[in-house]
C-alpha cells in the first residue's frame, strides 16, 4: 500500500448520462471525414481487361466520396487517355487509378527483338516474351536460339534492353 487513502464515490446519474452521450456521439459522428458530390467519369460498356475504356465510352454519374478516398478514383475522363482497364469494369460503377495500366506494348508467347548495349556494341536477338508487358516494365525473355532465360527493361519501340 501507498499510504494514501481513497474514498469512492457513487457518480452522478447527470454525469454518467453526459458521458454515455459523449461516448455515443463519438461512435456516430466521425471526426475529421469530410465527404463531397461529384461527377466521376464510368464506363458507358462494360469494358475487358486490356480494352481502352475511353473507347468503348465515358459518362459521368455523381457519387459521394470522402475526402480522403478521393485519390483513389478517376475523376477527369483526360486521366482515361492512352489507359487500358487492368480488370473488367462494370457500367455505371466508379473508375479506380488501380484499375488501369498503360497498354502492353510486348505480349506473353510473341517474338520480341532483345537487344545488348555495352559501350560501342550492340548485340540483337530474337527471343519469346514469358509474359506482357508495358514500356518500363521489367519482362523474362527465352533466348531462341540458346533457350536460355534472361530479364530487360520494355522499351517505347517494343524491343526489350537486356542489361549486362
Amino acid at each position: 500500500m501507498s499510504g494514501i487513502a481513497t474514498i469512492s464515490r457513487p457518480l452522478p446519474l447527470s454525469l454518467k448520462v453526459a458521458a454515455g452521450l459523449v461516448a455515443l456521439a463519438a461512435l456516430i459522428v466521425p471526426v475529421g471525414s469530410l465527404a463531397a458530390e461529384l461527377d466521376l467519369p464510368v464506363p458507358a460498356a462494360v469494358v475487358y481487361p486490356g480494352q481502352s475504356v475511353a473507347d468503348r465510352g465515358v459518362a459521368y454519374k455523381a457519387f459521394i466520396v470522402k475526402d480522403e478516398k478521393l485519390p483513389l478514383y478517376v475523376i477527369e475522363d483526360e486521366i482515361l487517355v492512352g489507359q487500358v482497364a487492368r480488370r473488367t469494369l462494370l457500367p455505371g460503377k466508379p473508375i479506380l487509378l488501380s484499375d488501369l495500366k498503360t497498354p502492353d506494348l510486348v505480349r506473353a508467347g510473341a517474338s520480341v527483338t532483345m537487344v545488348f548495349r555495352e559501350g560501342g556494341l550492340i548485340i540483337t536477338g530474337l527471343g519469346t516474351a514469358l509474359r506482357s508487358a508495358a514500356e518500363g516494365e521489367i519482362v523474362r525473355v527465352r533466348n531462341a536460339d540458346s533457350g536460355i532465360v534472361v530479364s530487360g527493361i520494355v522499351e517505347a519501340d517494343g524491343s526489350v534492353r537486356i542489361h549486362g
